[in-house]
């Protein structure tokens, strides 16, 4: 029996971002003092496609991942930490590809941003927090719900 269920390890995968863009989404909108319907749907539309780019690329392989770490009985905190951070450097990379065809000349200069260090770690602690939400519901056996109706 593995660690986490398949259905607890994609709904904690499919809401770990959401905190995170919430989050971003509210700054952004507070700090420009911009809180007209057009700057609403703009931020809500940028959001969208950074959500549908991260079910596209991370999702499958974070999963992937997930779900053989938790049959070795070794998805946790640490790993999710370390693999947020390993999916952030994977996107990075290609989303840098995508927008200007090339890598920097310089290679680290790609990876020197600590705000988005921190945006992974905040959506790998959100997986965490969601993996243990979803995985801690209680589960009735027959043993136990036999003695309860006597």
């Amino acid at each position: 029996m593995a660690q986490y269920s398949n259905k607890s390890i994609l709904k904690a995968l499919f809401l770990a971002p959401s905190m995170s863009l919430v989050v971003l989404g509210t700054f952004f909108l507070f700090m420009n003092h911009q809180y007209d319907v057009q700057s609403l749907l703009t931020v809500f539309g940028i959001s969208l496609m950074i959500y549908l780019i991260y079910c596209v690329i991370v999702i499958p392989i974070a999963y992937a991942l997930s779900l053989w770490l938790a049959h070795k009985y070794w998805l946790n905190f640490f790993s999710i930490f370390f693999g947020s951070i390993l999916m952030w450097l994977i996107v990075s990379i290609i989303g840098y590809l995508i927008f200007t065809g090339s890598l920097p000349t310089p290679i680290w200069t790609l990876f020197n941003d600590w705000f988005f260090y921190a945006i992974s770690i905040f959506s790998g602690c959100c997986y965490w927090g969601f993996l243990k939400l979803f995985s801690s519901q209680p589960k009735l056996d027959q043993n136990n719900l036999a003695k309860t109706d006597t």
